[in-house]
């Protein structure tokens, strides 16, 4: 046996630890708002907060995010602003004439006490209503002296009469033409349609007039003319008025709506970019673009500002509060569902679900917080509702349906590893695959994927078909291309194969055909690789050995290894399952930075190079050189035998 070019993961390795410091209790932290997490976003809300100008914001979206609660935490550390109504007076002397004014917001009933007292005793305070107009209107106090107990409600009308002293944000939500824009109502009586102010109806830009209005980019994908509407109204100013049922004709013609908002469009990448694309304006209009990351990086951040969010959440949901190791064990989960260690998820719908269901056992039981046994309760719960494909999987191979062989060795042969996801199903998990090669050294370098002729194959898969080309090119066309001819098959897949994570399976799987070599079947292989043979980082390394170390234990397979890319080691986030089995040596997981590592591995031989002598490529190399002499010995006895049918040919004909 010769010496292994790289060395097992120790269990130290296979999950991830969290510095905490000197702190380990909940309590223990201070509570962290949802704008503290994205520190840089607030520096520039800030200064779409302060500047005039600018109207429109565009912030990336991720599920399971609170973004309205972020934006009012964001605004709650802003400069305060006076929030603004629009209200609207009737001139009662002429037909159809209804002016807009601007009012504060928290003067709202004083100026409808104003409204009152002009009625009562024609008499009011200039002082008083000055101080409830944004700005002076020469034309109000006539329209306001006109005004009597008898038209006042179908003459006057505050559009937004909540007494908000400051700016606050709208949610708009399921919105069409009239939510949004409002509309011009109109009365049937006396046989005949009628409006007045009264039958103004605001919409929610009116309701956000002075403030600001978040909207999601989804609705205006399907309803690309209300988008249209709005960008219009953001470049105006102003919202003219319309009515649903556009057939019908009345004579109030209200002025404009003077609109002062600031739109905030959140939406994840996808939906930018196809708002983008139908309205190529959308990046010269808006004035900023906000990145609301999807998970807490603790290398660049503090981890105990996450905590500090974990506590605010389970405060708000007055959730009963985590242990110690209940902590420790919730950031574990939280890294897995990035499948990175150095990042922690802020689905907050995500965790608010896992901690409820946490909240109610731990209640049951008649304990005072959340521990971990809790957290794995439910997971197991979780677990066993959502395994049915598993349980079918695990019978295929008890019933041996489907062949998966971890004993022994076999030329051609190799236990790919990869994860299954099915549609409709919110969990993928992993189930080992087996992949064979056929092939010989007798061809014209051409390598066949059968999934790829089978159209069962995704284009990632194809690039990886083609860089396994390449890779034969790079390490054997010297000085000639090495003839060969092989076909690659990922056996019992009947569904479609996507992903690069089987190139470096499939690269062994052929070496070893080509060499003659066997390859040891308790071994199991991930990862993609380059042309050159540099094996690159995969997805789903976590389900992968969690699906592989299940089927060996199927298979009563106790001596177990995998072969991962040195680059996954920083996703490592295994269960306690595996790691008790790489701790009682039935498991052995290897990383590599080169596929020659694998095939030392694997083949039980030194890769080398075909120069070198005794390695696989060499051996692979003498093989097709001796193929090559038959080849030209066949073609020199070919060529001889036709010299010789010549010659017999030329002295029949000269003898006749």
């Amino acid at each position: 046996m010769i010496a292994l070019l790289t060395e097992k993961i120790t269990a130290d390795k296979l999950a991830p630890v969290f510095n905490l410091g000197p702190r380990s209790k909940l309590e223990e932290f201070d509570t962290v708002t949802r704008d503290q997490l994205f520190p840089e976003n607030n520096e520039l809300f800030s200064l779409f907060h302060e500047t005039s100008a600018a109207k429109l914001l565009v912030a990336t979206d991720f599920d399971g995010f609170d973004h309205i609660k972020s934006f009012s935490d964001m605004l709650q550390n802003m400069p305060n602003k006076r929030a603004k109504s629009i209200c609207y007076v009737e001139d009662v002397t002429k037909v159809g004439r209804a002016h807009a004014f601007e009012i504060w917001r928290d003067q709202t009933v004083l100026f409808k006490q104003l409204i009152e007292q002009i009625i009562a005793t024609g008499e009011f305070s200039d002082e008083q209503l000055s101080s409830c107009l944004i700005k002076p209107y020469a034309n109000l106090v006539p329209l306001l002296l006109n005004l009597n107990e008898f038209n006042v409600e179908q003459a006057f009308k505050v559009l937004a009469d909540e007494q908000s002293p400051t700016v606050s944000l709208v949610d708009a939500v399921n919105l069409d033409e009239t939510t949004l824009f409002g509309n011009l109502d109109k009365l049937y009586k006396n046989s005949s349609y009628t409006s007045s102010v009264a039958q103004l109806i605001p919409g929610l830009l009116h309701q956000a007039h002075g403030g600001y209005i978040v909207i999601k980019i989804d609705e205006f994908i399907n309803n690309s003319a209300l988008w249209y509407q709005l960008k219009s109204v953001l470049r105006q100013g102003t919202l003219n008025w319309q009515s649903s049922n556009k057939t019908v004709q009345t004579e109030l013609k209200p002025d404009p709506a003077p609109i002062d908002v600031k739109v905030i469009l959140v939406g994840d990448r996808l939906a930018i970019s196809q708002l983008a694309e139908g309205d190529r304006e959308i990046s010269s209009i808006a004035s900023s673009f906000i990145d609301f990351s999807s998970e807490f990086n603790i290398s660049e951040k503090n981890i105990a500002n996450y905590i500090g969010y974990i506590k605010l959440l389970i405060t708000d949901a007055n959730l009963l509060p985590l242990s110690s190791c209940g902590l420790k064990r919730l950031l574990r989960l939280s890294s897995r569902w990035c499948e990175h260690n150095n990042y922690l998820s802020l689905n907050e719908a995500k965790l608010l679900t896992l901690l409820s269901y946490c909240h109610q056992i731990a209640s049951t039981n008649t304990l005072d917080c959340i521990d971990s046994d809790t957290i794995n309760t439910v997971l197991a719960l979780q677990h066993e509702a959502l395994n049915g494909h598993i349980r079918l999987s695990n019978e295929g191979i008890i019933e041996k349906q489907i062949i998966l062989e971890t004993h022994g060795k076999k030329i051609g042969q190799i236990n790919g590893l990869s994860v299954l996801e099915i549609h409709g199903h919110p969990e993928s998990f992993g189930e080992p695959v087996r992949i064979t090669a056929t092939g010989h050294l007798n061809g014209d370098g051409d390598i066949s994927d059968v999934e790829r002729k089978a159209e069962l194959a995704g284009n990632i898969h194809a690039k990886s078909m083609m860089i396994i080309q390449g890779f034969f090119t790079h390490t054997f066309a010297k000085p000639l291309p090495l003839p060969i001819s092989a076909n690659l098959v990922f056996e019992q897949s009947y569904g479609e194969i996507d992903g690069d994570s089987a190139a470096l399976a499939g690269t062994c799987a052929l070496l070893s055909v080509l060499a003659h070599r066997p390859i040891a079947q308790n071994l199991a292989v991930t990862g993609a690789i380059d042309q050159f043979g540099t094996v690159l980082a995969v997805g789903g390394i976590n389900e992968k050995l969690e699906g592989f170390l299940r089927i060996c234990e199927l298979n009563e397979q106790t001596d177990m290894g995998v072969l991962i890319p040195a680059a996954n080691i920083i996703n490592l986030n295994l269960s306690d399952k595996i790691i008790a089995a790489v701790n009682n040596g039935q498991l052995a997981i290897y990383p590599i930075t080169h596929i020659d590592q694998a095939i030392e591995l694997l083949m039980d031989i030194k890769a080398g190079n075909i120069d070198e002598d005794k390695s696989l490529y060499n051996v692979i190399n003498q093989l097709a050189e001796e193929n090559d002499k038959l080849d030209d010995d066949e073609n020199s006895l070919v060529n001889k035998l036709k010299q010789l049918c010549s010659k017999i040919m030329g002295k029949q004909g000269s003898n006749n």
